[in-house]
């Protein structure tokens, strides 16, 4: 029997759970039955079945990436990700790398410097069309592929009983009940990157208006900011919302919550391709969003940052998704384009490149 190729994927490994941590996951479903999935995590929780590159020993890092066939790296560190990119050509590696984003503010001579180190894979996924328009790649090597892969339901988690329960009052009630969340409370320019302070706000707005509603949002990882997560709580207190406001953080599934609410926001000052907007249209969610970058067919804008537009857009999905009526599903497996043939495809595509020579020209 042939040996399966080893992909060594290089990345964060949930948990905790981020846009990046849950794509490599259920990208390992996806490959495991035709590939050897092996990785090198990267997240700030190690977890004794799994490599993490933070223990700072080089020994079993290379020897992992000696028996790959191919490295696949999905880093979001810049530095992580060019010592990947320079280990893998030293050692002769084939490699496919993504971007889930690469911000605007990334002057020269950086973007050069970044642009050298990319064009080393074979591959590059990019996750928005913005990213390419950013740096000088070759248009040969690069795919403009979505991060999004659909939820491995057998290994979603039913949601803590207390969260259930809240979930249930607040729907008896006739609330409307919103979601979000974030994979940690960061600042981009001074401001909450995933705009917790902008969902307080809107929730005490609306309910002021006499729109009843019930908010519940997601902190994966509360690392280096506590404060600003007792901040919030002790907020959310002041304003007399800890009926209506349920600010979490705990290991809880996104996907169960996004399937008992009636409403899904991303109201983000900076994005990538936002795997929570993905997962709210294929579970057939009405889904609220910033427009700092293009989003997916289907989602509803408003202003960055404007919590006037954000209002009047929240209230007017309020008034035509009644709580409780929601579709049970968005888009049934069969119109779903299929996820594992395009990413077999691609390793067997590179795994079976021919040699080049230093002109480019393919040898015969």
């Amino acid at each position: 029997m042939n040996k399966k190729p080893t992909i060594l994927i290089f990345g964060p490994l949930p948990p905790p759970a981020g846009g990046i941590s849950i794509h490599i996951w259920r990208l390992k479903y996806l490959l495991e039955q035709e590939f050897t999935v092996d990785f090198i995590d990267e997240a700030s929780t190690r977890k004794k079945a799994y490599y993490n590159v933070k223990s700072f020993n080089p020994f079993p890092y290379l020897r992992k990436i000696g028996r790959a066939d191919i490295l696949y790296i999905q880093t979001g560190s810049r530095i992580l990700k060019k010592l990947h990119i320079l280990t893998g050509k030293l050692m002769g590696k084939k490699m496919i790398i993504t971007l889930h984003g690469y911000g605007p503010r990334r002057k020269m001579p950086f973007r050069a410097i970044d642009s050298f180190f990319f064009r080393m894979a074979d591959k590059i996924i990019l996750v928005n069309p913005d990213i390419f328009n950013r740096l000088s790649l070759p248009a040969e090597k690069c795919i403009y592929k979505h991060a999004f892969l659909p939820p491995v339901l057998q290994e979603e988690v039913p949601l803590p009983a207390h969260v259930s329960d809240w979930l249930l009052n607040t729907r008896k009630s006739g609330a409307t009940i919103l979601c979000a969340n974030a994979s940690r409370l960061d600042l981009f320019q001074g401001k909450e990157l995933y705009g917790l302070d902008m969902c307080i706000d809107v929730t005490r707005r609306l309910l002021d208006k006499r729109i009843p509603v019930g908010f519940i949002y997601t902190v994966s990882s509360t690392e280096h900011c506590e404060d600003r997560f007792e901040q919030y709580q002790q907020q959310i207190k002041t304003l007399g919302l800890t009926n209506h406001f349920m600010l979490l953080h705990e290991k809880v599934s996104f996907v169960k919550v996004i399937e008992q609410s009636d409403i899904v926001l991303r109201p983000t000052n900076t994005d990538g391709d936002a795997l929570t907007i993905r997962e709210a249209i294929y579970l057939g969610k009405p889904i609220l969003a910033s427009d700092v970058t293009e989003r997916p067919e289907g989602t509803t804008l408003f202003k960055t940052r404007d919590l006037d537009d954000l209002e009047a857009k929240l209230i007017e999905l309020v008034a035509n998704n009644s709580p409780g009526h929601m579709k049970a599903g968005g888009n049934s497996p069969s119109s779903q384009p299929d996820f594992k043939q395009f990413y077999s495809n691609l390793i067997h595509e590179v795994l079976n490149r021919k040699a080049y020579t230093e002109s480019g020209k393919v040898l015969a």
